[in-house]
């Protein structure tokens, strides 16, 4: 240890020391307990992501406070010697060091949160560069640089050294080496090229990838695994998350309290979203990581030295002289008292036998009693569950049954065990997990969260959420499913998208009456230039008519032999009154007129069709059109506040996506901008430019304006719900929210903003092209 890492380690436990003085100080008839938990990302998330926890706890257990205190890995085993935290939540391997140095005691173990699912096994990723083509299997790290986090994280090296050693890799000997304390630190070491591969605990490449710091593409997995059932990019074999472990200290009834309140933690608590689980489950087997560690030969399971046997095959010189001096004693032995000596080595053998005995029958009586503590815990555990707890032997017969599932189901514990699973799992689901697994050992979702349809005693069938796990005994494997009734859930569920969907059109209504005085003026001026010139076609058919009758009073002048002259004068004069020439040629422009003024009211007329349509069906779509339709729509709305320049790559491939919402999240990505020029309307410097671009595998879409730009304390809530800069009463805060929807949630697209004060704001949409694009 080096001495900055002392140094951090001995401040860190006065910090510690100090607290605890104070807080006794403050409140001694409420005890305040500390959660030691493993900064692996660094204090400030660390704080970020259990502090609700601890909140969570204080409110569920009366007389008694939590706080987290965040730990590096080197300050765990001096907090717990000096009794400065009370309970600990760390990786696997730290809490079975800590299980076997300070009878530390698990009694919860954490759901990890992936989307809609729950995981409680991780294991580590072994990655590099993408553009590292050195690299492409594990036997190329031979000679690297190798990044990890701490020689005694478990996600972040010893997973990773475990799997190397099996592909005859020993990274301490055929790699450099650097630890960078943090898994965040490794992500960024490997991207930044201070070494050439790293490895992380899972989930951790795709939390850094959601929150920006880094990009998936750029990176790639060596040995990945394809696990089914989990989620994440994995290199290694998967292990049991990390559990919530009690030290000795502490008393039971209190460790059985917050056991029971983290079990009964919902999966939508605060707590829960804050810290990105699902929630928390009874305490998982963790003999996998026992095998880790001693697969490695590192504490708690390093071997002991070679014995005496392995010793003499490496010396055999000095065995030979040390048999040689043993047998000359053992013969002065022998002569000198062999009766002696052979009733010394008897009574001598007999008290050790005697003492081994005893020892064993203790440990026996021990094991015996935490065996039943142990039992004891986990009915009241089951019976205070708030999800039903079932257990199957080999043949689908149930053997456990908890009052939850009592109160699920309907059926008493008694009347569990002659039940038939298709008498609560219905047989004719498409997919039916839980009668996969009985009997052959496989259980190919364990660890995660699944919807299925039970029924109940009456024969109501309702969803529920079931975990999985499987358990090897005696007499075969056995099959553990915790379900929950999501009857609620699901109707909660319903509620909010129709919700949604009516949020929706009121907006969509909203912006259309916005539009309404724009439509309207756009539609008046076709319609009057068609009126007009309908009125000067009238005026000049009722000439060209008298014109004709002119002309045919001529011809029949002809036809009689009549004075000609006359009548052809007065034809000239007619001619030359209705000037016969100008209207041959402005009749055709004016006609020419009036069916580009019926286009135009025919154009404004789709468009409207499309916005105000409330089908969501994708199609191939003309992006470039779609933006000329809105500019057109809305044209009344800028075209008195700002220039509009539109640049278009009219190469741009169709797009798949819904015309009608596409429509709307760019009318009011449009409205926010000419919203934005109001105030540089009265000095005429107002300017609005869309463009579109190709970009990679994505659409782009920009649409931009020279206003004053976005205020720096409204930039992080610009896409929140009902949320605007503008007064109350002029804007319902829903346009970007709806925007941001449409795009990312609906057409799994990306929409971000650049601001900068005095210079304007630029809106950019991307949208995913087909893959044969």
């Amino acid at each position: 240890m080096g001495y900055l890492s002392m140094a951090r380690m001995l401040s860190l436990l006065l910090t510690l020391l100090l607290t605890s003085q104070s807080t006794t100080g403050i409140a001694a008839e409420v005890p305040s307990y500390a959660i030691g938990v493993l900064a692996k990302r660094g204090e400030s998330i660390t704080l970020q992501r259990w502090s609700a926890t601890a909140d969570y706890l204080t409110q569920q257990i009366e007389d008694a406070r939590f706080r987290i205190v965040p730990l590096p890995f080197e300050a765990i085993e001096p907090a717990i010697q000096t009794q400065q935290i009370d309970f600990l939540l760390a990786n696997s391997g730290i809490y079975i060091k800590a299980e076997h140095d300070f009878r530390a005691f698990r009694i919860a173990t954490l759901i990890n949160k992936v989307g809609d699912y729950g995981v409680n096994r991780f294991g580590g990723v072994i990655f590099t560069r993408k553009d590292n083509t050195a690299l492409q299997r594990l036997s190329d790290l031979k000679g690297t640089r190798f990044g990890a986090v701490n020689p005694t994280s478990l996600g972040g090296f010893l997973m990773a050294r475990r799997e190397l050693l099996s592909h005859e890799i020993d990274i301490d000997k055929q790699t450099t080496l650097h630890f960078f304390g943090t898994h965040d630190a490794v992500v960024d070491a490997v991207t930044r090229g201070e070494v050439d591969a790293g490895t992380v605990r899972t989930d951790t490449l795709e939390q850094m990838s959601a929150s920006g710091l880094v990009q998936l593409h750029e990176i790639k997995v060596l040995n990945l695994q394809t696990n089914q059932g989990f989620p994440y990019l994995i290199s290694t074999q998967l292990y049991p998350e990390w559990p919530l472990a009690a030290l000795p200290h502490t008393a039971k009834s209190l460790d059985e309290k917050v056991s029971i309140a983290l079990l009964k933690m919902p999966q939508d608590h605060p707590a829960a979203v804050a810290s990105r689980i699902f929630g928390w489950t009874v305490p998982a087997n963790y003999e996998p990581v026992h095998e880790l560690y001693r697969s490695l030969n590192i504490p708690p399971h390093k071997r002991l030295p070679p014995n005496l046997i392995e010793w003499t095959e490496h010396h055999p010189i000095a065995t030979f002289m040390t048999l040689a001096s043993v047998v000359l004693i053992i013969i002065s032995l022998v002569l000198l008292s062999e009766n002696n000596r052979r009733l010394r080595n008897t009574q001598q053998r007999l008290s050790q036998t005697i003492g081994k005995l005893k020892s064993t029958e203790s440990k026996l009586k021990e094991n015996l009693s935490q065996l039943q503590e142990s039992e004891n815990k986990f009915t009241q555990l089951a019976e205070s569950a708030l999800d039903g707890i079932i257990m199957l032997d080999p043949q689908g017969k149930i053997e456990f049954w908890n009052p939850a599932a009592g109160k699920i189901f309907g059926y008493t514990s008694e009347q569990a065990t002659n039940l038939a699973i298709e008498q609560w799992l219905p047989s004719d689901q498409p997919e039916n997990p839980i009668l996969d697994s009985i009997g052959n050992g496989d259980t190919p979702l364990a660890g995660t969260l699944l919807e299925l349809e039970a029924m109940r005693k009456s024969g109501d069938r309702f969803p529920a959420e079931a975990a999985i796990s499987s358990v090897t005994q005696d007499r075969g494997q056995h099959v553990i499913c915790l379900i929950r009734d999501i009857t609620q859930r699901k109707i909660i569920e319903a509620e909010r998208e129709q919700l949604a969907l009516q949020r929706t059109q009121h907006h969509k209504m909203t912006a259309l009456a916005q539009l309404a005085d724009g439509i309207a003026h756009e539609i008046n001026t076709p319609i009057q230039t068609i009126n007009n010139n309908l009125n000067f076609i009238e005026e000049a058919h009722q000439d060209s008519h008298d014109l004709i009758s002119t002309y045919l009073a001529l011809t029949d002048a002809i036809e009689n032999n009549s004075d000609l002259s006359s009548k052809l004068e007065t034809c000239n004069e007619k001619r030359e009154e209705i000037d016969l020439d100008y209207l041959k040629d402005e009749v055709t422009t004016t006609i020419q007129q009036c069916l580009q003024g019926t286009e135009q009211v025919s154009r404004i007329v789709r468009s409207m069709r499309i916005f105000t349509s409330d089908s969501a069906v994708h199609e191939a779509t003309d992006l470039n059109k779609l933006i000329r339709d809105i500019v057109g729509i809305s044209r009344y709305q800028w075209e008195q506040i700002a220039e509009l320049e539109t640049d278009l790559d009219e190469t741009l491939p169709l797009v798949t996506c819904s015309p009608s919402e596409m429509h709307q999240a760019l009318i009011n990505i449009l409205m926010n901008a000419v919203q934005a020029l109001e105030e540089k309307s009265k000095q005429g410097s107002g300017k609005i430019t869309i463009s579109s671009r190709r970009q990679e595998l994505y659409a782009e879409l920009a649409i931009s304006d020279n206003g004053d730009g976005i205020p720096e304390s409204a930039q992080e809530k610009i896409f929140n719900p009902f949320f605007t800069t503008r007064d109350v009463g002029e804007g319902t805060g829903q346009g970007l929210t709806l925007s941001h929807d449409i795009v990312v949630r609906k057409h799994h697209g990306k929409l971000d903003f650049s601001t900068e004060a005095g210079i304007g704001t630029t809106f950019r949409l991307q949208l995913p092209l087909d893959q044969a694009d």
